[in-house]
C-alpha cells in the first residue's frame, strides 16, 4: 500500500473506506498538528464477529430493549503514540477494537501527570459532535475540555468514532440517529476501559456535545457501568419532536446517513405514523433502567439544537425519578464556549462523586 500524505487525511472516508475488507492492513498515518508531526505504523487485524447471529443483531438493533441484550467483549486499549506533556497533561494517540465490526479505530487519550490513585484512574469518555468526517481533527478538536478534567485527575478519551479522523479508514461514517455504529464503537471503547489495567472500570463517565451528547445518553441507558454522563446542547428530546423539529445537520450532510434514515423511514413509517415503534428507539423511553446520574447545560439562544430538547430530558428524568441536574444557560449558544469554565465546575460535582 502506498505511503499516506497528510492531506490524505482529508478525503473523504467513503473513497477509501472499502479497504478495509482485506484481512490485513498496514497503514502509515502522518499527521500534522502546531509543529508536531507523528509518523506511525500499525498492523490492524480485521476481527470476526465472536457472537451468533441473534447477538449480532441485537447490538444493530435501534430498538433499545432488544439493543440491551448486546454483550461486548474487549481487550484493553493500546498505546499507538505517546505525544509528550503539555500543561500537566499528557497525550497518547490510542487504539481499540470494535469486534462485532472488525474494525480498530483511534482516540486522543489525555492523562494526569499525577501519580495512579490506588483505586486507579477515573475515566470520561468524551463523545465528540458532529464535524465533517473527512476534516475532523482527532488530536485537536475538544482538547481544552479534555486537558481541564486530566488536570483535575481523569483520563479523558475521546473516540474518532468510525471512518472519520485517523480513523477514516476503519468502517464508513454513518449517522448517529438511525444506525448503532457510533454507539457500538463507544461500547466497544467502554469494554475495552474496562480491560485496560490502569483505569478504574467503576468509574467510567460520558461526556457528550451535540450529535455526541445523543450517543451519550444512549450509551447511559445501554450500559450499566456507565457512572454519570455530562450532556451539552444535546438532541435529546422526546422522538416526535425530534423528527418534526429537527434536521440534524449530521444526517443531510453525510449521504450515508441520509439513505439508511431513508431506509428506516421506509420500513417502519415516521414517529408520527408510527409511534410504537419509534417510542421504543428513543432513549427518554428506557429511563426507567438507567443508573447513571445526568447533568443537562443548554443554551437558550441554541440555533443549531433546539434547547427544548433538553428541557424534555429534564422533565423525562424528573418524571422517572431519575436524579439528575439541569442548567439552562440565557444567551448562550450551541458550543457553549463563554460557559465552559462554569460547565467545567458544575460538572466536577457530579464526575468527582463516590
Amino acid at each position: 500500500m502506498p505511503k499516506l500524505k497528510p492531506q490524505h487525511l482529508t478525503e473523504p472516508a467513503k473513497r477509501i473506506s472499502n479497504k478495509m475488507s482485506k484481512p490485513r492492513l498496514v497503514l502509515y498515518l502522518a499527521l500534522a498538528t502546531a509543529g508536531l508531526s507523528v509518523g506511525l505504523w500499525l498492523t490492524a487485524t480485521v476481527y470476526e464477529p465472536s457472537h451468533p447471529p441473534a447477538s449480532v443483531a441485537y447490538y444493530k438493533s435501534l430498538d433499545l430493549a432488544q439493543a440491551k441484550q448486546a454483550i461486548y467483549t474487549n481487550k484493553a486499549i493500546t498505546t499507538v503514540r505517546d505525544l509528550g506533556v503539555s500543561d500537566k497533561v499528557r497525550q497518547q494517540l490510542v487504539s481499540f477494537d470494535v469486534p462485532k465490526d472488525g474494525l480498530s479505530e483511534f482516540a486522543l487519550m489525555t492523562l494526569p501527570t499525577s501519580p495512579m490513585p490506588k483505586s486507579k484512574y477515573p475515566v470520561i469518555i468524551l463523545c465528540h459532535g458532529y464535524a465533517n468526517p473527512a476534516n475532523y481533527s482527532t488530536l485537536r478538536a475538544y482538547l481544552g475540555d479534555m486537558e481541564f478534567y486530566s488536570q483535575h485527575g481523569f483520563v479523558v478519551i475521546k473516540p474518532d468514532y468510525r471512518g472519520q479522523g485517523v480513523s477514516f479508514t476503519s468502517g464508513t461514517p454513518d449517522g448517529a440517529y438511525y444506525s448503532m455504529s457510533y454507539n457500538t464503537d463507544v461500547m466497544s471503547l467502554i469494554a475495552a476501559v474496562k480491560q485496560t489495567p490502569y483505569l478504574n472500570k467503576k468509574d467510567i463517565n460520558l461526556w457528550g456535545h451535540s450529535m455526541g451528547g445523543y450517543i451519550a445518553l444512549r450509551a447511559a441507558v445501554l450500559s450499566p457501568d456507565v457512572k454519570s454522563v455530562i450532556l451539552l446542547s444535546a438532541p435529546v428530546g422526546n422522538i416526535q419532536d425530534m423528527y418534526s423539529k429537527y434536521t440534524a445537520v449530521s444526517d443531510t450532510a453525510n449521504s450515508v446517513a441520509q439513505d439508511i434514515r431513508n431506509e428506516e423511514l421506509t420500513a417502519h413509517g415516521t414517529p408520527l405514523s408510527n409511534p410504537d415503534f419509534w417510542n421504543s428507539v428513543s432513549p427518554l423511553d428506557h429511563l426507567a433502567g438507567l443508573r447513571a446520574y445526568v447533568q443537562i447545560h443548554v443554551g437558550s439562544a441554541d440555533k443549531t439544537v433546539p434547547p427544548a430538547f433538553s428541557a424534555e430530558l429534564n422533565e423525562a428524568l424528573t418524571k422517572a425519578h431519575k436524579a439528575h441536574s439541569y442548567y439552562a444557560y440565557n444567551g448562550a449558544t450551541h458550543g457553549l464556549k463563554q460557559q465552559s469554565s462554569t460547565i467545567w465546575a458544575r460538572s466536577l460535582q457530579v464526575l468527582d462523586k463516590k
